[in-house]
């Protein structure tokens, strides 16, 4: 068995295909666009990567790929958190302990040589949602667009090898076809009147002033009891995400809470677009955009996967009226099913919100953390 850090072309393309092979024969699984992955890894659309020292590693028996993991140092987020730690990400792995511990000692060693002290993950390759954290619970259900999928075994192989459970995230899901939209309705008018706010669509023609309330946001509600494992985004870096989401994103699927002329909270939906990239199998050409146009209009399930509001009006009715206003666009458009993930499980107002408006937690979802010393007094910033 050996372990080599992904160097050659014909290493990157196994680094690529490895996911291929590993769920040729699993029905869930869905297959990420060839392109679109080779421009995360080593193009420009991974904020993570660019923002510090990262390298890839696959571990090999003989000619056969076993196991793959990016390791990296976030230089943004040390410098917010005060941390010496270092991530892994897109760890993908055969069901084999020597396997998964030789991947994982060489990204411990090349982290202890950059002088950190501790390791986290998974984390989203793009700061998004795409790969942070690991399916712990409910392999039955399909994934949904940017929610990570893994095997059953995964998290006894990050265990075995010491990482301990660090968060835990709830999804939830929505029967859109019977949820409470009309009583819902007078609780979240009373909620408006008493706690002074109003909710409305983020605005696609003014995006620039939006995006910058949207930032505020962030920078108010990423608060390090909740969130130390993320770093507030910068403007230019919600810029960028936004640039990239927008398009996919229909008018009614993002809203935004006001109170007093400051924004307090938002809500963002994605159409499930894994319905239609299964059958793309990872290609674009010659007819995965053929594919995509053809099918687009056969969705009908939805995802809100961003939803925060600052720490004054939480507990006050926000999420629900964000989340509400989402849910009954979705419905609108003929969507008969709705997840909204993930939340910390230990944001208990939030959890208490996401089930008052008649979600059921049916997935969860784990980051996984490991002391790991440091052989190294090397500063990465300096």
């Amino acid at each position: 068995m050996e372990v080599r850090e992904v160097r050659k072309s014909s290493e990157k393309r196994d680094f690529i295909h490895f996911p291929f092979r590993l769920y040729r024969n699993d029905p869930l699984w869905v297959a990420p666009l060839f392109g679109e992955t080779r421009e995360i890894l080593w193009g420009r659309k991974s904020l993570l990567f660019q923002s510090g020292p990262h390298t890839f590693y696959l571990v090999y028996q003989g000619k056969e790929v076993l196991g793959r993991v990016a390791v990296g140092i976030d230089e943004n987020f040390l410098r917010a958190r005060g941390k010496k730690e270092g991530y892994l990400t897109l760890f993908e792995c055969v069901n084999q302990r020597e396997a998964a511990q030789v991947l994982f000692a060489a990204a411990e060693e090349w982290l202890r040589k950059r002088g950190m002290e501790s390791l986290i993950g998974p984390v989203s390759p793009t700061n998004g949602d795409d790969f942070r954290g690991m399916l712990i619970e409910n392999f039955t259900d399909p994934p949904l667009i940017f929610t990570p999928y893994n095997p059953p075994y995964y998290p006894k192989l990050w265990e075995e090898y010491g990482f301990k459970r660090y968060h835990t995230f709830v999804a939830f899901r929505y029967d859109l076809d019977r949820m409470p939209f009309e009583e819902s309705l007078s609780t979240i008018e009373y909620a408006k009147k008493k706690y002074d706010f109003t909710v409305r669509p983020i605005s696609y023609e003014n995006l620039p002033q939006e995006l910058q309330a949207i930032q505020r946001i962030l920078e108010q509600s990423l608060i390090p009891l909740e969130y130390d494992y993320l770093a507030p985004p910068t403007l230019e870096e919600v810029m960028k995400m936004a640039q990239e989401f927008k398009r996919f994103i229909p008018p009614g699927f993002a809203q935004i809470a006001w109170s007093k002329g400051e924004p307090v909270g938002f809500a963002v939906a994605l159409p499930d677009y894994n319905q239609v990239l299964k059958r793309m199998k990872g290609k674009i050409f010659p007819i995965g955009w053929f594919t995509f146009i053809r099918y687009k209009k056969t969705i009908n399930r939805g995802r809100a996967f961003l939803l925060f509001v600052v720490p004054p009006y939480q507990g006050k009715g926000i999420p629900t009226a964000l989340l509400f206003e989402v849910f009954k666009e979705g419905r609108k458009r003929g969507y008969t099913f709705a997840e909204g993930s993930s939340i910390n499980a230990e944001n208990f107002k939030m959890c208490r919100e996401a089930e008052g408006l008649g979600g059921t937690p049916y997935k969860k979802f784990a980051l996984f953390r490991k002391e790991i010393g440091s052989s190294s007094k090397e500063n990465p910033l300096s």
